[in-house]
């Protein structure tokens, strides 16, 4: 799968307006993948996906069942679309 055809490819990130919900969700997405990455590198994944887990279990008791659902796609297509470039972030930090 190449870069344009992803959820957050190169096309969608060119052409999204950069103060709406959309990117704003995404952002949230990269916020949680760069965590989930730093503590799989500190502890391991079992603890990442532990975190992660939690995260969204309290995004479904102090907001909803449908937020903590999006919460997993958007972190999913964050994933699939920045993961090696975040990680290669994070180790050259």
């Amino acid at each position: 799968m190449d870069k344009e055809s992803l959820t957050y490819g190169e096309r969608w990130k060119r052409s999204v307006d950069r103060t709406g919900p959309e990117w704003i969700e995404y952002c949230e997405g990269v916020f949680y993948v760069r965590r989930y990455l730093r503590t799989k590198l500190r502890g391991g994944k079992d603890l990442a996906v532990a975190e992660f887990d939690e995260t969204c279990a309290l995004y479904q008791r102090t907001a909803s069942a449908h937020r903590a659902t999006r919460l997993r796609e958007v972190f999913r297509n964050v994933w699939e679309s920045d993961r090696a470039d975040l990680l290669r972030q994070i180790l050259e930090e």
